[in-house]
């Protein structure tokens, strides 16, 4: 899953991102309408949590244009900006839910969790391959009927692989899917990640392969029988 957060004040937003990193996906957090713009113009997001008053306008404009699009992400505002008729405007003008600031953490993650759980946002609770299982929302994959517990961008990886089965994934496109938009990703740092999950799911007996398909990306498969 991937989260974009829109709050100007930097407190809020680095605690809301917080919150999302226990869903275990990417968190990217910007601080106005122009950034966020940039953001959706760069990555599909399935959540975003929105403050209305920004430092360039009332960023109810971007969840507006956002519940227009066919890939639309779940959207819940949080604003102090919470009078009756603020909320249905809110809810009007396209957000899944609206939470007054200040706010419980365990109301967020609550609501969050709902507006994930509607039909077209619904997936799979667990990805597989052979005899290996990613369950998705923790670090955990069985191999062979043994648990491991995977690093956070272990975990992040294979499942990438495991949605595109048999299917070549780009270098990019597994960096977009992993990375925030911010992070700084040194040349070899993905390899490195890659290398560890596949030596990991070796060691355990697992069936699949992580192929690399050089100068393009990568590939998970059935491992050929020796």
């Amino acid at each position: 899953m991937r989260s974009l957060v829109i709050e100007d004040e930097p407190q809020i937003g680095a605690y809301v991102s917080r919150l999302l990193g226990q869903l275990h996906g990417v968190v990217d957090l910007v601080g106005s309408i122009a950034d966020a713009r940039q953001a959706l113009d760069n990555f599909k997001y399935d959540l975003a949590i929105v403050d209305r008053m920004l430092p360039d306008g009332d960023a109810l404009e971007v969840v507006t244009a956002l519940s227009q699009s066919p890939d639309r992400p779940a959207i819940i505002m949080l604003t102090s900006k919470d009078a009756k008729e603020d909320v249905i405007d809110g809810l009007n003008g396209g957000a899944d839910d609206y939470l007054g600031k200040p706010f419980e953490p365990q109301e967020l993650i609550a609501r969050v969790r709902a507006v994930l759980r509607r039909p077209r946002l619904l997936a799979p609770s667990v990805l597989s391959l052979g005899n290996v299982e990613l369950h998705l929302g923790s670090n955990e994959v069985v191999v062979a009927d043994r648990k491991i517990l995977l690093r956070r961008r272990e975990a992040l990886i294979l499942g990438a692989l495991l949605m595109r089965r048999d299917r070549v994934i780009t270098r990019a496109a597994l960096i977009e899917e992993i990375y925030g938009f911010d992070d700084e990703i040194e040349s070899n740092t993905l390899e490195a990640q890659v290398s560890r999950l596949r030596k990991k799911l070796a060691a355990f007996g697992g069936d699949v392969e992580i192929r690399s398909m050089r100068g393009i990306g990568y590939i998970l498969r059935l491992a050929t029988p020796r």
